[in-house]
């Protein structure tokens, strides 16, 4: 059975790479798909698929690690995410993945435990790094130094927000329609 997780790993963080940790060896074949792999940088994505790659490969060289483009239909991103990767299931939390699966493909839906999220997200390590507060401690020490050196990437990205400071949901999205 061969086993797929996806995610868009903008960047890598403690949370991904315990889900990684946790599926690797239960399966016999088990591959990272990166989501969103277009070229263009934005305020969810500011890294590129080979540098989300390259920071991936810093803490697991040997995994398989494919890359899943966007669609302008759900079904052609379903049926395309089946035919690339020929994986039989699919490991996510992501309510619309799950949805698009299950409704589009025969794969099976493996839902991981989220490893602490209100801590370990992209959208606050991506946060946190373009307002200047302490980001490391969320990514795993095998990606920090390349990730570092993707900061300016980072802060540069996309829409330039104001953050308060600590970390609150709300807080990790563009609310300039309130202002």
């Amino acid at each position: 059975m061969k086993a797929i997780y996806l995610g868009r790993f903008q960047p890598l963080h403690e949370g991904h790479k315990n889900v990684i940790e946790t599926y690797k060896d239960k399966y016999d074949d088990f591959a990272l798909v990166i989501g969103s792999a277009d070229k263009s940088r934005t305020d969810d994505n500011p890294l590129t698929v080979e540098e989300r790659e390259e920071v991936i490969r810093k803490c697991f060289p040997d995994i398989e690690i494919l890359h899943k483009d966007d669609h302008e239909s759900d079904q052609e991103w379903s049926q395309d995410l089946e035919n690339k990767v020929g994986a039989d299931l699919v490991i996510s939390q992501n309510d619309l993945v799950k949805q698009l699966v299950k409704e589009h493909t025969s794969m099976e839906i493996e839902e991981q435990e989220l490893y602490d999220p209100e801590i370990y997200s992209g959208t606050e390590v991506r946060r946190r790094i373009k307002s200047d507060e302490e980001w490391r401690y969320l990514v795993p020490k095998c990606a920090k130094q390349k990730i570092e050196d993707l900061v300016e990437t980072v802060k540069k990205s996309g829409t330039q927000y104001n953050f308060e400071p600590g970390w609150k949901r709300k807080n990790a999205y563009n609310d300039t329609a309130s202002k």
